[in-house]
Formats: C-alpha cells, sequence, structure tokens
C-alpha cells in the first residue's frame, strides 16, 4: 500500500553487470505453521512469522465476510535476496511475483523514510508532536514519526489486492479499487489489531494538514513515477480516511457490496450507481479529485 517507488536510488543491480555482480539464489527457509506456504530469508523468521499472520488474518477476514479468499504464497526477503527473488527493482515494495508469491520485505520499504522525512518538514510542530507521540520517533531522522510498524501493519491492503487480481475483478478506476484495499485493511485490523488500525488512522488524519500537495484524478488514476510518490500517499491516506469513518458506522456491509457488485460486472466500463452501493463518503470520492486541488471529505 502507498510507497511503490521514490527516487531513492534502486537495490538492483545494472543490468549490464547483472550476471558478473549477482550470486546464484539461496535457498529460502520454509516457515511452518500456517496453510499456505511461506518462505523466507535465513535469519528473518520472526518477520516472516508476523507478516504470514497479518496475511492468514487477511485471508480468514475476506473469507468469512465476502465469502471467498485468496490463494496464498509468501516470501519474505532480505536485501541479498531480493535482487534474487523479488520482480519490483525498489526494496520492500510488496508485489506479486511472476511465479504468483505475495513479496514483502523483512524490512519496511525504504521509501517510508521519505514519508516520515516530508511529513517532519510540513506538518507544524503540535501536530508532529501528536503524530510521535503515536508512532514512536525515526530512528534516522529523528523528528518524523517512525512509519516502520504502520508498513507492516499494511499486509491485509495487499492481500486484498490479490484477491481482486485472482477473482479477476475489475474496478472501473483505480480510486475504487484503492478503496476497496484500504477497506478491507481498515476492516481487518479494526477485527484483528486495533493498534495498527490506530497506527493507518493517526497518518490519515494528520495528513488533512497536507492536502495542498494532493494530484488530481487524472493524476492518480494515470498512476505515478519515481517523484510522485508523495502525492500518492497523501491521496490513498485520504481514500483510507474516508473508508476509515464508513466502516466506524456501517462495519462491512458497503465493503460487500461494492465487492459483489464488481464481481458480477462483466462491463469494466459500466457506470456503477454508486451511492447505492456505498455510503456517501466514499460515493463522493470521484468528485473531490476533479478539482486541480483536492481535499476528500470524510
Amino acid at each position: 500500500m502507498f510507497v511503490q517507488t521514490t527516487t531513492t536510488p534502486s537495490v538492483r543491480v545494472p543490468t549490464s553487470s547483472h550476471a558478473n555482480d549477482v550470486r546464484p539464489r539461496r535457498a529460502l527457509v520454509s516457515i511452518d505453521g500456517f496453510p499456505f506456504d511461506v518462505r523466507a530469508s535465513a535469519g528473518e523468521h520472526r518477520a516472516a512469522k508476523r507478516i504470514a499472520q497479518r496475511a492468514l488474518a487477511a485471508h480468514d477476514f475476506l473469507n468469512r465476510v465476502v465469502g471467498v479468499a485468496p490463494r496464498l504464497s509468501l516470501r519474505v526477503l532480505d536485501r541479498e535476496d531480493w535482487l534474487r527473488y523479488a520482480d519490483d527493482d525498489w526494496y520492500g515494495t510488496p508485489h506479486v511475483s511472476r511465479q504468483g508469491d505475495l513479496v514483502f520485505g523483512s524490512e519496511p520499504a525504504d521509501e517510508w523514510g521519505d514519508v516520515s522525512d516530508y511529513v517532519a518538514r510540513r506538518l507544524s510542530a503540535r501536530e508532529l508532536a501528536r503524530l510521535v507521540a503515536v508512532h514512536g520517533v525515526d530512528a534516522k531522522n529523528r523528528r518524523g514519526p517512525s512509519l516502520d510498524a504502520l508498513a507492516e501493519a499494511l499486509v491485509a491492503h495487499e492481500v486484498a489486492r490479490l484477491l481482486v487480481a485472482q477473482q479477476r475483478v475489475v474496478f472501473p478506476s483505480r480510486w475504487l479499487g484503492q478503496a476497496f484495499a484500504s477497506y478491507v485493511l481498515v476492516a481487518v485490523l479494526g477485527n484483528t489489531d486495533p493498534s495498527g488500525l490506530r497506527l493507518v488512522g493517526s497518518l490519515a488524519e494528520a495528513a488533512r494538514a497536507l492536502d495542498d500537495e494532493l494530484p488530481t484524478l487524472a493524476a492518480f488514476e494515470r498512476g505515478f513515477g519515481p517523484m510522485d510518490a508523495i502525492s500518492k500517499v497523501l491521496a490513498e491516506l485520504a481514500v483510507a480516511r474516508s473508508v476509515y469513518n464508513v466502516y466506524a458506522r456501517w462495519d462491512t456491509a458497503p465493503l460487500v457490496a461494492l465487492f459483489n457488485g464488481m464481481r458480477a460486472s462483466t462491463d469494466p466500463d459500466a457506470d456503477w450507481e454508486l451511492g447505492r452501493m456505498l455510503h456517501p463518503s466514499i460515493a463522493a470520492i470521484p468528485d473531490a479529485f476533479a478539482d486541480e486541488r483536492i481535499g476528500l471529505a470524510a
């Protein structure tokens, strides 16, 4: 969720030197105790078990609430194995490999440090202190919030995206797909990890003060390149803010309606009557995005 690429240099070895500089693959270690295959880099058992437990919680939640869950196969990689096994250039970026494995870093993506730096520079001293009180202080910049725990709490978001891909559900817009994945995240954390939900909610609320950096709807729908990571994070936090409030009042009913409506569609370009399927605060998201400067009202 949220972070995909920034200006941080890629950890991948350049293609021209790849054959000489990247050693043969090390065997990953199998992690027992889960109903799906979990493998990790040597020495990363604890991180792998934490991430696998979160993935299992999201899997079971989706199965219980939506009626279907994704097939899971998890890989948790250190920086060295990332070069060998991951299909994304940027260390720690969750993704699905060509083999269908859900891939995570054993450490949070480096880009979360960029987000912490940005927040530290842009928030008022009072707002920043409130955020640091919840998240702790970042060990590197020693001023912004530490987002490591938040990054690990986002596993359910990626499990939701995997479900969508495996079920071949086509959302007619990026923002609607993001709303679904964020809704799953919020609901899973609400059911299994209230402290993790507080991490998501506190950062989303703090981001209200940074709405002047939100992208347009057109920019959000196009996707984001290396220079756009902060705008992307802020937009996704704004979407999360909306579904957070919906879940607090209406539990999972709008989530189920959204998934079932999209799953039944044979026309990916259909103009869905979102107001009938969703709470108005979610249905209003695209209207807010229409302006050059957007602010998503929760």
